[in-house]
């Protein structure tokens, strides 16, 4: 009854979720096997739907993720309050998407804040600046509208316009707006210090971010509601040693303390961008604490050893009494 309570948000959603419920009456036998004592579904969406409905069948308790896309896109999963009345514990990664639970209706008693986690830290050789007298510059994440990108652009072209900052800009990523960014690159006339470079692995990236000096993110609140909460090329970006500038919206900013490990800014006002850009280019050691003390923050706040133990605790904290706590995810991180 509960799918027919609210329309679906999106056709996307429609198939996400009758994929999850679809996985669970398929598995329901094999899971049931194995006698996991606690599932897990790691997004809101399929995964959590294919928890929730295994367990109603198997009665046996789920917990699940919540981030950003879950929660703001279009209002939110389809069936977000169903799951939010049978699970046992709510992991979300960012105090933004905490805050839009919260209003929800949930307590911290469910809402549990446990970043994501970074297993390979990154030795950078040196905080000078990796080309002389020449910023190179970094951005990386889908092209779509939530990331900013036009706006990234703009940015780029106020430096452009100042002529006493040379910089190279690489764009990592593949998305939808690829041939509008393209255009837009080339009515800015920036196309000898703007690349898209495509897709990369997770190697050749961490290798990008060592040979950057600074990572920019410039996201926002796209106009159906989806945003980032923490992206995780932050904190990656913060290992290798980059200055961060990030956008002030949503959960961005988060990973880093303003000023002392990294700048919070606005991605519509360009000039805050610009003179920071500047000043780093003009005296680059002046920043050397910042990025010292952000790749210190990332291993504080993000080291994957840290949150996993954390999450170990919230599941051992559910009501299971003496039984033994596993955690299944059998394959629904990849539907």
């Amino acid at each position: 009854m509960a799918l027919w309570c609210k329309p679906c948000p999106s056709v996307q959603n429609w198939n996400e979720t009758f994929l999850g419920l679809g996985f669970a009456l398929v598995e329901a036998n094999n899971i049931a096997a194995h006698k996991h004592e606690v599932l897990h579904g790691v997004w809101a969406t399929m995964p959590a739907t294919a928890t929730l409905a295994l367990s109603l069948l198997l009665d046996v308790p789920f917990t699940m993720g919540a981030h950003a896309y879950d929660l703001f896109r279009k209002g939110g999963d389809w069936l977000l309050t169903e799951k939010f009345k049978h699970t046992s514990m709510i992991r979300t990664s960012s105090m933004s998407s905490a805050s839009r639970l919260f209003e929800l209706g949930l307590t911290n008693q469910k809402v549990k804040v446990i970043r994501r986690g970074l297993s390979h830290w990154p030795v950078r050789k040196s905080f000078e600046l990796s080309a002389p007298k020449t910023l190179k510059l970094v951005s990386v994440g889908r092209l779509v509208e939530k990331k900013g990108y036009f706006y990234l652009l703009r940015i780029l072209y106020s430096l452009a316009e100042r002529k006493n900052c040379k910089f190279q800009m690489q764009i990592v990523g593949m998305g939808p707006l690829y041939k509008a960014l393209l255009h837009e690159i080339s009515r800015y006339g920036l196309e000898e210090k703007v690349v898209l470079v495509g897709s990369k692995t997770e190697e050749q990236t961490r290798e990008l971010f060592l040979q950057a000096d600074v990572k920019l993110f410039s996201g926002i609140i796209a106009s159906n509601g989806d945003r980032d909460g923490i992206p995780n090329v932050i904190p990656e970006a913060m290992s290798a040693g980059c200055l961060i500038l990030a956008s002030h919206h949503a959960g961005a900013s988060e990973a880093f303390i303003d000023g002392v490990s990294g700048f919070s800014l606005d991605p519509k006002d360009s000039n805050q961008w610009v003179q920071v850009l500047e000043e780093f280019a003009e005296n680059p050691f002046s920043y050397e604490k910042i990025r010292k003390k952000a790749r210190l923050q990332a291993r504080e706040r993000f080291d994957v050893r840290n949150t996993a133990s954390f999450m170990m605790k919230n599941f051992n904290l559910i009501n299971l009494g003496e039984r033994r706590t596993s955690i299944s995810q059998h394959n629904c991180s990849g539907l």
